[in-house]
C-alpha cells in the first residue's frame, strides 16, 4: 500500500516536471496531424515522414563532413587516396578541381560532392556532433538506434513510436541487407530496430529483407506446401486454448494470435513489394581501389532507397529505416575501415549521397521520389573514428564514440539564410570532456519531436535521462534557420 507521504511526494515531482521551463504542453498518446510543439514543425505540411539511414560500421567524420589533415603522417598516407582520380571516375563522379569544399564553416570532402550541386539540400542540412562512451558495434548499434543502452527494457526504435500513433496501418518498415553483408554477426545488433519498449508489440516495425536474387520475405510469405486445412486445424486448437484458459493466458497471447491469424493471408504480401525495387540485375561500378572487389554487382543502397520511395508514395508509410552497407558483398564491414579509412569512406559515402541526390531530385518522377519537403532524412551511425591514425601504416582509424557526426536533412528544418549547412555542437574532439556534443537520447528526442510525438511522454524519455546543460527545446538549433 502506498503511503500518504509517497503519494504526495510523487504528485509534487510530477507537478515540478510539468513546470520545467522550455517544455511545450502536449498530451501523451496518439496525436493528430494538426498538433505540433514548435512553429517549425507546425508549418511542416503534409504527413510527417522520416527516413533513417544507418551507415553501418562507423562513419569517419574526418574523411567526410569535417576534413582535418593537420597530422603530417596521416596526411601523407591518405592524400593519394583523397585525390584519387580513378576513385572518382569509378564512382561516376564528374567533380573536377577542389577535393575539399568549405560549407557552413566545415570542410566537406569529395565524398560529399553529390550534395555540392544541391543547394536545396545544403540549406536544410544540419551536421550534429555526437558522443557516447562505447566502442563495440554490438553495444553501440542498439544505443544509436534507440537512444538507450543495450539491455534497457524501455528501449524502443523511432519506427515503433511512430507506428504506435498509427496502429491501423503498417506505417513503419526496416529494410535489411542479407546477413552476409555484416561483420561477425553484427546484424543481430540491428534487432534493436524492432524493439518496442513501452509501446507494445503491435508497434513493432515490419522487417523487409533486401538482398540480391529472390527475396527471403517472398519465399516465406508464399508458404509453399502449406495447405488450408493445416491453418484451419491450428486456428481450432488456438480457439480451444483461448476458451479453456480465459483469464489465465500469457500476456503475450494476443500478439501470438494476431500473428497466427495473419498467416492465411500472407501469400498476398508477395504482391505488396515490387521485386524490381530490390535491385535484381542492377549493376554497380567498383568505387574504390582500397576495398576488395565486390563479388556481386548488386546496388543495395539504390535498391533500399527506391524501396523507401515506393513505400512512402504508395503505402501511406510514415517511417522507413535502412542499413547502408556500401559496395558489393564484402567491403570490410561497410564503413568500418580500420586499415583504409579514406577508401571505404569515399566509396561508400559517395555512392549513398549520389543515390540520395537522385531519389530526392525533382528530375525523378514523383512516384519514385522521396520529397524532402515532407520527409526528414537522418544519416545515423553507431560511432565515429579516432582523430589519430591506427596501426603502423597510419592509413586507418579505430572506433571512437566520444566524437562523431549525424546528419539531418529536410523535413521541418528551415533553410539557412546563407544557403549552406549548419553545424550543431562542437568539432573540437581532441581535448577535454565531450561538452557541446549531443547523445543518442538527444537525437531520439529531436526525431520524435519532428514526427509530432512528445519526446518526454511516459513512453519516451524523461528529462533526467538527458545530459545536463543541453537545451530542452529542439526548435533551436535544429529546426530554425
Amino acid at each position: 500500500m502506498i503511503s500518504r507521504r509517497k503519494l504526495l511526494t510523487g504528485a509534487g515531482a510530477l507537478a515540478a516536471a510539468a513546470a520545467l521551463p522550455g517544455r511545450p504542453a502536449w498530451a501523451d498518446g496518439p496525436v493528430g496531424e494538426s498538433w505540433a510543439p514548435y512553429p517549425s514543425v507546425a508549418t511542416w505540411g503534409g504527413p510527417k515522414k522520416i527516413l533513417e539511414i544507418f551507415l553501418y560500421g562507423g562513419l569517419s567524420a574526418w574523411e567526410s563532413f569535417h576534413v582535418d589533415l593537420r597530422d603530417t603522417l596521416f596526411k601523407e598516407n591518405l592524400l593519394s587516396a583523397f585525390n584519387s582520380t580513378a576513385l572518382l571516375t569509378h564512382c561516376g563522379s564528374t567533380q573536377t578541381g577542389a577535393t575539399v569544399q568549405t560549407l557552413g564553416g566545415m570542410k566537406w570532402s569529395v565524398a560529399t560532392s553529390p550534395l555540392w550541386s544541391r543547394p536545396d539540400l545544403l540549406a536544410r542540412t544540419r551536421v550534429v556532433t555526437m558522443t557516447h562512451e562505447f566502442s563495440a558495434h554490438p553495444v553501440a548499434i542498439p544505443l544509436a538506434l534507440t537512444g538507450r543502452p543495450l539491455g534497457d527494457a524501455r528501449a524502443a526504435s523511432l519506427g515503433a513510436a511512430i507506428k504506435r500513433r498509427h496502429p491501423e496501418q503498417h506505417t513503419s518498415y526496416v529494410l535489411m541487407p542479407d546477413s552476409g553483408r555484416f561483420f561477425g554477426g553484427d546484424d543481430k545488433a540491428f534487432s534493436a530496430w524492432l524493439s518496442v519498449g513501452a509501446h507494445g508489440s503491435a508497434a513493432r516495425p515490419v522487417l523487409v529483407p533486401m538482398s540480391s536474387g529472390v527475396s527471403e520475405m517472398a519465399d516465406w510469405a508464399s508458404r509453399t506446401g502449406v495447405n488450408a486445412g493445416a491453418d484451419v486445424l491450428t486456428s481450432y486448437y488456438a480457439d480451444l486454448y483461448e476458451t479453456n484458459l480465459d483469464g489465465s493466458r500469457s500476456r503475450g497471447y494476443g500478439a501470438y494470435r494476431a500473428a497466427l491469424d495473419s498467416l492465411p493471408g500472407s501469400p498476398s504480401l508477395t504482391g505488396v513489394f515490387n521485386s524490381s525495387l530490390r535491385g535484381e540485375g542492377a549493376s554497380l561500378a567498383h568505387c574504390s581501389t582500397n576495398v576488395r572487389q565486390p563479388g556481386t554487382p548488386f546496388n543495395t543502397t539504390a535498391a533500399c532507397l527506391d524501396m523507401a520511395a515506393w513505400l512512402f508514395n504508395t503505402k501511406d508509410t510514415r517511417y522507413v529505416g535502412m542499413v547502408d552497407v556500401g559496395l558489393g558483398t564484402d567491403t570490410f564491414a561497410a564503413y568500418d575501415g580500420h586499415g583504409h579509412t579514406a577508401g571505404v569512406t569515399f566509396g561508400n559515402l559517395f555512392l549513398l549521397l549520389k543515390e540520395l541526390s537522385r531519389v530526392t531530385s525533382t528530375a525523378t518522377p514523383q512516384a519514385n521520389r522521396i520529397s524532402v519537403d515532407d520527409t526528414l532524412i537522418i544519416l545515423n551511425t553507431e560511432f565515429g573514428r579516432t582523430p589519430d591514425p591506427e596501426g603502423i601504416a597510419g592509413t586507418g582509424r579505430n572506433h571512437y564514440g566520444r566524437g562523431y557526426v549525424v546528419v539531418l536533412i529536410g523535413g521541418p528544418i528551415q533553410p539557412t539564410a546563407s544557403g549552406e549547412p549548419k553545424l550543431i555542437g562542437t568539432m573540437d574532439w581532441t581535448a577535454g570532456p565531450p561538452a557541446g556534443r549531443y547523445t543518442p537520447a538527444n537525437l531520439a528526442c529531436v526525431a520524435l519531436t519532428a514526427a509530432g510525438i512528445d519526446p518526454h511522454g511516459t513512453d519516451n524519455f524523461a528529462f533526467q535521462e538527458l545530459p545536463p546543460g543541453m537545451p530542452s527545446s529542439y526548435e533551436q538549433p535544429f529546426f530554425q534557420a
